[in-house]
């Protein structure tokens, strides 16, 4: 897999899509995809400078942030963070992560210079979220049969429970079949 993309984080997206997809179901995997791709084509847009250096006389902008709420907004966003790190590091890129507490965002920072590598980065996820949610859609499909129960794995695992529980409480109630002992008469010779 890391070979169909060129590195890690196309392997860590494939495996993280398969989970959710087994976890929530296909279509909720199709659309978190997609929340992904939107973020990432609009990473771009939302990049702002952030240090500026003055260097005699001469303003330049050494550092720019990206806002992450669009990301932090998608579920399992720990994740995806881990799959946007894999991709700026194969680019050449090291990630700086910064929360300000007091205001509840996250940035990406990364230097001036390395912007189109974290562009290109972002391109490479957008196009990988839709490829890896299809092979992940795929990879799933061929481990059940045809007729498997497309409700999401939470939802399946909750109505056992309740079943289970309603089993039990019906045989609690219900008249409990002892058996007696049976006297045997024992003669010796």
């Amino acid at each position: 897999m890391a070979s169909d993309y060129g590195d890690e984080s196309g392997e860590k997206m494939l495996d993280n899509f398969t989970r959710f997809c087994e976890l929530k179901g296909e279509s909720a995997m199709r659309d978190r995809a997609r929340k992904i791709q939107d973020a990432c084509d609009h990473a771009k847009s939302k990049s702002k400078a952030h240090e500026v250096i003055d260097d005699g006389g001469e303003m330049r902008v050494e550092w720019a942030k990206l806002d992450m709420a669009e990301f932090r907004a998608i579920e399992d966003y720990d994740e995806i963070k881990q799959v946007i790190e894999a991709k700026l590091r194969a680019h050449g890129v090291e990630p700086v992560w910064f929360e300000d507490k007091a205001e509840g965002k996250e940035y990406l920072l990364f230097r001036v210079v390395d912007a189109q590598e974290v562009w290109d980065g972002f391109d490479e996820l957008s196009n990988e979220a839709g490829t890896a949610a299809e092979k992940a859609a795929e990879k799933v499909k061929g481990h059940v049969r045809d007729n498997r129960d497309e409700r999401p794995l939470e939802v399946r695992a909750k109505q056992a429970r309740e079943a289970s529980e309603a089993l039990e409480a019906e045989r609690s109630g219900a008249k409990a079949y002892a058996r007696e002992p049976k006297f045997q008469e024992l003669r010796s010779k």
